[in-house]
């Protein structure tokens, strides 16, 4: 399978990703928020982040379709994703309570299920980046003093 086939593949499974979640925090946001509220690390934030992290989500996703755009929304999207897993991996060993603060099907995982989904989602994001790497140095050669497309 050709590299740039699997990039669009996990750039469209992020955009996705964060659109879904993001709608769907911000269409249940009283729930979203009296979860963010009891969270043992984040409820003291739970306003901003209520506020926060659907608009992060919506704009990663917006940065990762069109082409000038794609590093930063795949930089972003390996953000979240290492916030995310963090926070989940916090929760698994170290927290007595255990709110969820997901929004849709992925509340119906189990903490250890969701981060092993964090886990998946950030070894995407950092594939992403390497892909998207690649094909960006795969277009210009060295030739001296800059850079020129290949002919």
């Amino acid at each position: 399978m050709k590299s740039s086939t699997i990039l669009a593949g996990i750039k469209y499974a992020f955009f996705f990703l964060f659109l879904y979640t993001a709608f769907n925090k911000l269409m249940a946001y009283d729930y979203y928020l009296y979860d963010l509220k009891r969270s043992p690390v984040l409820g003291n934030y739970a306003t901003i982040l209520a506020v926060l992290v659907p608009a992060a989500e919506l704009l990663v996703a917006g940065l990762l379709l069109p082409e000038k755009t794609t590093k930063g929304g795949l930089l972003g999207s390996l953000t979240l994703m290492v916030l995310f897993t963090f926070y989940v991996g916090y929760v698994v060993f170290f927290a007595a309570t255990r709110p969820c603060t997901c929004g849709g099907i992925i509340r119906n995982l189990t903490w250890p299920q969701h981060l092993v989904f964090n886990l998946v989602f950030l070894m995407l994001s950092i594939a992403g980046l390497y892909l998207q790497g690649k094909s960006e140095t795969s277009t210009y050669k060295y030739t001296g003093d800059a850079e020129k497309p290949l002919e």
